[in-house]
């Protein structure tokens, strides 16, 4: 889940790289947001190669025409622009196949799982040259798991996702009541759920009772969709 709030206007909650070189969710400013697509009339925002430097940018529409899921490729302009040629609100991403090949097919942009049609949910993380940023675009979801055992058989974490139950994905390092956008930035055994006005990691138990429990003074709230778990609150 993603929250697109506490940025100043014009700019967009997304994952990026820190000072510390770690990853943390940061407010970028920037011409348009991919997900909303707020370019004026006949315009898509994408993610524009110039040198070494990416950007959102502000192109016109009729540069991408690639569906959702179909082939694509970068093009270059005459002016030095690197581009894709998807449709407007998708990224042209990269997959590895079975037989260790790589393809190229138009992905949606996310903040949050809403965005995506189930079973997809937004849990891919894109990387650009010359660019901190790293948006995200919905994908197949990984490994099923249970979020109370925390069962994943990599060192990836098991978190509640809306889509698809517990699953599989990279663990995030925000610790117990912090502020968070995504249901994994939080450490593995918590999750980013909904806290008054805003997000925040919260840890996980079995609700309404058992182990994993919560501190004495906290309680086990049901999450929802989600039979038998819970988050400790107070």
């Amino acid at each position: 889940m993603a929250a697109q709030t506490g940025c100043e206007a014009g700019a967009v909650c997304l994952r990026g790289v820190l000072a510390d070189g770690g990853l943390g969710n940061l407010c970028f400013t920037g011409e348009c947001d991919p997900v909303a697509q707020n370019c004026p009339e006949g315009n898509r925002c994408a993610y524009v190669r110039h040198g070494n430097v990416t950007a959102r940018r502000c192109i016109p529409a009729s540069t991408g025409t690639v569906a959702e899921g179909g082939a694509c490729q970068s093009v270059a302009t005459a002016e030095g622009d690197f581009y894709d040629t998807c449709a407007p609100g998708l990224s042209c991403t990269d997959r590895s196949t079975a037989s260790g090949g790589t393809t190229f097919t138009c992905q949606r942009f996310c903040h949050g799982g809403e965005q995506c049609t189930a079973p997809r949910d937004c849990i891919d993380v894109l990387r650009f040259e010359g660019s901190n940023e790293r948006p995200r675009v919905c994908g197949a979801p990984g490994a099923t798991c249970d979020v109370l055992a925390r069962d994943c058989t990599d060192s990836r974490g098991c978190y509640p996702s809306p889509k698809s139950g517990g699953v599989c994905v990279t663990a995030g390092t925000i610790a117990e009541g912090e502020p968070c956008a995504y249901v994994n930035d939080c450490q593995e055994g918590s999750a980013c759920v909904k806290d008054g006005a805003g997000l925040v990691c919260r840890r996980l138990c079995r609700a309404p009772s058992g182990s994993p429990g919560c501190g004495s003074d906290q309680t086990c709230r049901a999450l929802q969709d989600y039979p038998g778990v819970g988050v400790c609150v107070r």
